[in-house]
């Protein structure tokens, strides 16, 4: 399968779906409005009510972190487990795939915090806070802080776990579908945990997600995909140069 092939349907028709559903949101102003939503019928005043509450900060935020966290270690002992077990070694390809997939999901949000402006709703002046609120395409107004609060970094933890799709594709395929599930679920629990808290915009979290399978998808291409036309390109390679060398030897047809 060439890339583009592989783009059509696991890359463009995606991101195409989220391009509109971005361009929605930002036409609408509908991050502050759920914000404004979420944060009235929590009864706020003058601060989020939720944002240190038990099942929102301690189970949704704190202990799901630590669940993500176990995870991926339970993944690093896999690939070590890999190169002393005959039942693991044959899943190793797909376990370091997994690894650096996560890895590389979480680590691209925590960049983008670095690069963009958005502040989270509990900073924003409407909800008792004393930074101003603005769009991610639009510049922030003079004298504005600057927030680091997109993309959503909680909800990246969980929607990384989407390349969990790629990893059943290739061992499990009837079950791809659950690992999307999977992925999607965790990010979307987390997402709205933090939203419930205060913590980050709709918006943040989608962006969060689309970067997770956007990551997931290019690494699965080059992990699996890209491999195999490679390997299939040397492998004819191989072939033409031993039907070469097998003939070369024999006499031509003069044609008489």
């Amino acid at each position: 399968m060439t890339f583009i092939d592989f783009a059509k349907g696991h890359l463009i028709a995606p991101l195409l779906v989220f391009a509109a559903i971005i361009f929605g949101l930002e036409w609408t102003h509908a991050d502050m409005k759920v914000a404004t939503l979420l944060f009235h019928w929590q009864g706020g005043v003058d601060s989020w009510p939720l944002r240190g509450y038990w099942l929102t900060e301690n189970v949704l935020h704190v202990a799901g972190r630590n669940f993500v966290i176990l995870l991926a270690v339970s993944v690093i002992v896999g690939i070590a487990f890999s190169f002393r077990s005959d039942r693991v070694k044959p899943y190793r390809k797909g376990l370091i795939y997994l690894f650096c997939s996560v890895l590389a999901s979480v680590l691209l949000v925590r960049i983008g915090k670095s690069f963009t402006h958005m502040t989270c709703p509990w900073d924003v002046i409407e909800f008792g806070g004393r930074m101003l609120h603005s769009s991610l395409f639009s510049r922030l107004p003079a004298g504005a802080e600057f927030g680091q609060c997109f993309p959503g970094g909680h909800a990246s933890g969980g929607f990384a776990w989407v390349a969990l799709y790629y990893v059943f594709r290739e061992y499990r395929p009837h079950l791809a579908k659950f690992g999307l599930i999977f992925g999607v679920s965790l990010g979307l629990v987390f997402g709205i945990g933090q939203e419930l808290r205060g913590a980050h915009f709709l918006s943040h979290d989608l962006w969060s997600l689309a970067i997770a399978w956007t990551s997931a998808s290019l690494l699965y291409y080059g992990f699996f995909l890209r491999q195999s036309r490679l390997k299939k390109a040397k492998f004819a390679d191989v072939s033409q140069r031993v039907y070469v060398k097998s003939t070369a030897g024999l006499p031509q047809n003069s044609g008489l």
